[in-house]
């Protein structure tokens, strides 16, 4: 019996932390519901669309056709970009603008009503930062260039079999027209379907992969994970930093504060500073050791100029949530859980845990204003997404959008700080 009171004693201390019970129930089911918007229809539906870069250098009838059926397709959403050579997409790639990009080249249509001759082949561009863009670009152009230019594959082998095998019969050329016009009119007999599956397996249209030069070092998902991961752990370190002040209350330290003439504001600016100096030398840590170990590279001078003035702003919208987090909490316990639950959620939506390529539209609209996908899309277009040709103005330019949105939410959260522990009894 002993033993059951010990049992009934948990229960009715978790019972009278209604928060905790919610907690308790409801946590499983957010994250559950995150990941399966994640991978539950990846690939599958047009939420997962991929943005890849489209750049027709052929302009021609053929690469229209193939354009259109491309754009039709759920896994990609196609955006065109202008130029006069290949090149000219790779600029967009390496300023992180697009993981993956196409390029028809010119030339495109006129090879394939040449039996004689080679198909000129389609071209795939892309960071290897993102390596789901490819692969899907890669899927997406082979059954596109199929849907879109049946006709003229089909035409293009039959023209190589009369070279090979002398004129057609007319059975052969009836054959040959209704075989060309299957595809355009919707033919479903099976005896149509089967001949042009046994063609499109030897009519297929060559596709080359480049890989876009992006970066000064170190495998890209490791440079993505050293944003992701550092960024995280300061949200963490941020909870724990702030926290100290609930205990202080609880022990009555900061009602003797008061006493003293320390208001409020004080109170909270002291332990938001001190938590940013963490955030900092957390990070700088995680830095050292990504170079040393990882072989990540930010050694110029506009990249130690830039991280030097982002670092601490990522280390304040840290602080300044921890604060918030703090204010509003009752206790130690409850701090810890609400901020637990928040970073964990801030972690999942923002990119920490799962990049961002690999959600849906619809979830990663959501986890753009996330402290967490903003921090760590700024320190990527500094850690990964620089050339030599970038000046310090240039990647300044790129990352103040994210700054600004940073430090107005810090102001936000400090005053909302400000005001809950202004209340504290």
């Amino acid at each position: 019996m002993r033993r059951l009171a010990l049992l009934r004693m948990a229960w009715i201390t978790l019972r009278r932390d209604r928060l905790g019970l919610g907690l308790y129930a409801i946590v499983p089911i957010v994250f559950l519901s995150i990941f399966a918007t994640v991978f539950g229809g990846f690939g599958r539906n047009g939420e997962n669309k991929v943005r890849v870069a489209l750049l027709d250098l052929d302009r021609s009838e053929a690469s229209g056709r193939l354009v259109e059926a491309a754009r039709s397709a759920s896994r990609i959403d196609l955006v065109s970009v202008t130029g006069d050579q290949p090149e000219a997409i790779d600029t967009l790639i390496a300023g992180g603008e697009y993981p993956a990009g196409i390029v028809v080249p010119k030339g495109f249509g006129e090879s394939l009503r040449d039996p004689g001759g080679a198909i000129r082949p389609l071209e795939i561009r892309f960071d290897r930062a993102n390596p789901i863009a490819p692969e899907f670009a890669r899927g997406v152009l082979a059954a596109s260039a199929w849907e879109g230019l049946a006709a003229e594959l089909l035409g293009r082998e039959i023209r190589v079999f009369e070279m090979v095998a002398g004129p057609l019969t007319p059975r052969q050329q009836g054959l040959a027209r209704s075989l060309q016009s299957a595809p355009a009119t919707g033919q479903e007999d099976a005896d149509f379907a089967g001949a042009i599956g046994r063609i499109a397996e030897s009519a297929q249209v060559p596709i080359d992969s480049t890989e876009v030069k992006v970066g000064q070092g170190a495998p890209s998902l490791v440079t993505y994970y050293t944003a992701a991961i550092g960024v995280m752990f300061m949200l963490f370190s941020a909870l724990s930093t702030t926290g100290w002040l609930l205990e202080e209350h609880e022990r009555g330290i900061l009602d003797r504060l008061r006493a003293s003439g320390i208001g409020a504001w004080s109170m909270v600016l002291n332990r938001f500073l001190f938590a940013i100096a963490v955030g900092v030398v957390q990070i700088i840590v995680m830095l050292a050791w990504a170079a040393a170990a990882f072989d990540v590279r930010f050694f110029s001078v506009r990249q130690l100029v830039s991280l030097a003035i982002l670092v601490p702003v990522v280390a304040a919208g840290a602080a300044g949530l921890g604060m918030l987090i703090t204010g509003l909490a009752r206790t130690r316990r409850q701090q810890t859980t609400i901020g637990t639950i928040t970073v964990l959620v801030l972690s999942a939506v923002g990119g920490s845990m799962i990049p961002t390529f690999l959600m849906p539209s619809s979830l990663k609209a959501i986890g753009e204003w996330a402290f967490n996908a903003r921090s760590i899309t700024a320190l990527q277009q500094v850690l990964w997404y620089t050339t030599p040709d970038d000046t310090l103005g240039a990647m300044l330019g790129r990352i103040a959008p994210a700054i600004g949105v940073i430090v107005a939410t810090t102001v936000v959260c400090l005053v909302g700080a400000r005001l809950a522990i202004a209340r504290w009894r």
